[in-house]
């Protein structure tokens, strides 16, 4: 974790984030699926999203039909 923390900028989770975090959880209602199950991936999205970044990720599908949020798709390194 240390070498993590040395590599890359911790981004903060603040009041934009927080409100983010409300319009993803609403988005996901609104798509039918159960914002409480996917809290983890609504968090990393909220503070993509609030931070103006790109999210790269091997599970595109998780965060589909997120608005505002700009998904790079990865290929996971286990499945070259």
């Amino acid at each position: 974790m240390q070498q993590a923390e040395a590599d890359f900028d911790v981004l903060p989770f603040d009041a934009d984030c927080a409100r983010a975090f409300g319009s993803v959880a609403a988005a996901l209602r609104v798509s039918g699926r159960k914002p409480a199950a996917r809290a983890y991936d609504a968090l990393i999205a909220a503070s993509a999203i609030a931070h103006a970044l790109p999210l790269y990720t091997c599970n595109a599908a998780d965060f589909a039909g997120i608005p505002r949020l700009e998904l790079r798709s990865v290929t996971h390194p286990g499945h070259v």
